[in-house]
């Protein structure tokens, strides 16, 4: 009886680690885009200090979490009456920082880099990765607002919906997610993944990638 609580203690536990990284984003084959664009249209653009991207990720079972930060390069608001219908918006690959590893520690720089090669996110040949708004729900509950849009990571696009609250002012708009998480190899980063022959299951990662997004615009 004593065996089978563990049993049952271990493998909740290993539950509640594989979701740390955020809840899961319906994920679907992209929608085509419709701009919605007159001569009453605000536009906003300038990218608000404190606007960012927090990442999260682990090794298999979510243990070994690793995490940090992407800033965006660009990105653009197009509000008709009062509401948000087109959001443009492009993150700096090149921004991403890793933050469980003390300042000046050698696999902070190690992380970075190997984020940041071919083996990743190929910044060299893939810059920015990029969120382009597709639909915008409104919800009650501890969210306003359910998201859709097609999410480009090197050259593969998905659309994905997660939750969010969007804040639209005379001077502003704002999107607020929740903490969610996108089956990386979807878009093509394999890298080793569970199953991946020759490879020690320490050095295997786990598929969900965790996202939660603050960014601001301005005028």
């Amino acid at each position: 009886m004593k065996k089978t609580i563990l049993s049952i203690m271990i493998v909740g536990a290993m539950m509640i680690s594989c979701n740390n990284n955020g809840k899961k984003a319906e994920t679907k084959d992209a929608v085509n885009v419709e701009v919605i664009k007159t001569n009453k249209t605000i536009t906003f653009k300038t990218v608000k200090d404190g606007s960012l991207v927090n990442w999260r990720a682990s090794h298999l079972g979510g243990v070994q979490p690793r995490f940090g930060k992407i800033y965006f390069k660009e990105a653009s608001f197009l509000v008709n009456n009062g509401l948000l219908t087109n959001a443009n918006i492009a993150m700096n690959m090149s921004t991403l920082t890793v933050e469980n590893f003390p300042e000046g520690a050698e696999e902070k720089g190690k992380l970075t880099g190997h984020l940041q090669s071919p083996d990743f996110f190929n910044i060299e040949k893939y810059p920015t990765s990029k969120f382009e708004l597709t639909n915008l729900k409104e919800t009650t509950g501890t969210y306003n607002s359910k998201v859709t849009g097609n999410l480009i990571i090197l050259d593969v696009t998905k659309s994905i919906t997660f939750n969010a609250n969007v804040k639209v002012s005379e001077n502003e708009v704002s999107i607020k997610s929740e903490d969610f998480s996108i089956n990386r190899t979807d878009w093509g980063l394999s890298y080793n993944t569970k199953g991946t022959a020759g490879v020690s299951v320490d050095y295997l990662i786990a598929n969900d990638i965790g996202f939660t997004i603050n960014l601001t615009l301005k005028k």
